[in-house]
């Protein structure tokens, strides 16, 4: 088996959560080791024989200059993706990235993700999608919320963004609904909605919360406080009937079942949820929440 590699490729890019690193940008390092086996070079001394590393490089380059990612596991994905659609020939691909000057205090040279990508699990992937999941719709959900400046024209703006993703479709969204504020009380009210959306087939949940956290990036305003003021807030409270437990992203969100500005919305979008075995409007009923939850205006 042969393997090309691309080693320690240093570029200047804008990912990360925190808005200093959307901000001013920062190095990255780009480590990519491509396997194929069918190569006979003995007979043959052709570039069409082979994987060209000047086309990766370009690749890499292009993705790193013309997208933002919150997670550098939603970018190694999709660079392992590209690359391995680029011929035939590549078995296995692994990508590397690595921050050099990552925004934390201690003494390190670096932090970072790798991801490996064969080609019999995208194999595995399609076959699973074309023979038994092609009618398989999966829904996802999402709460968005906006307690500064226009909140009505925020919330509009940010579903119409979403909808804008080739691998979102929203379907339904709630009425709007004003509700004062849980965690934080010293802040003005919020304007809350939620949506549900169909997902793409070729979808990854890491790269759907990248997406919605470079639209409240785009929306300007910033975080100062985990549940302080913000201009736009969208959650993923859902993916499907999947579980996620990582430091960058749970799902379902954790803190579903104790908000009444998620519950209500939710509620009358999908009556027939389902939450601890209970419909949600028993489970609603139930759990007594005191948290208060206006009807503004159907959407």
């Amino acid at each position: 088996m042969f393997k090309i590699v691309i080693k320690n490729l240093n570029l200047f890019g804008y990912h990360g959560v925190r808005d200093s690193e959307k901000r001013n940008g920062q190095n990255f390092l780009f480590n990519v080791d491509i396997f194929f086996g069918r190569g006979n070079f003995l007979n043959s001394d052709s570039l069409e024989d082979t994987v060209n590393y000047s086309n990766v490089i370009k690749i890499l380059k292009d993705i790193n200059d013309n997208r933002r990612f919150n997670l550098l596991e939603s970018l190694s994905q999709v660079l392992a993706n590209k690359i391995l659609e680029m011929s035939d020939l590549i078995e296995k691909v692994s990508v590397k990235i690595e921050k050099t000057s990552p925004p934390i205090k201690e003494d390190i040279e670096s932090v970072g993700v790798e991801y490996t990508l064969r080609r019999d699990d995208l194999k595995s992937q399609d076959k699973g999608i074309s023979e038994s999941n092609i009618n398989r719709k999966v829904y996802v959900y999402m709460s968005l919320g906006s307690n500064i400046g226009d909140r009505e024209n925020n919330l509009r703006k940010a579903v119409d963004l979403i909808n804008r993703s080739p691998y979102i479709n929203v379907l339904k969204v709630s009425s709007i609904y004003e509700t004062e504020p849980m965690y934080q009380t010293d802040q003005n009210y919020f304007y809350n909605i939620v949506l549900k959306a169909e997902a793409g087939r070729n979808a990854n949940p890491f790269e759907m919360l990248g997406y919605l956290k470079g639209i409240e990036y785009s929306f300007g305003g910033k975080k100062d406080k985990r549940y302080g003021p913000r201009v736009i807030d969208i959650d993923l409270l859902y993916y499907g009937e999947m579980f996620i437990n990582s430091d960058f992203l749970n799902i379902p969100h954790p803190g579903i079942e104790e908000r009444n500005f998620v519950l209500i919305p939710l509620s009358e979008i999908s009556p027939e949820f389902v939450i601890k075995g209970n419909n949600i409007k028993k489970f609603i009923e139930e759990a007594g929440l005191t948290e208060v939850v206006n009807f503004v205006k159907e959407w």
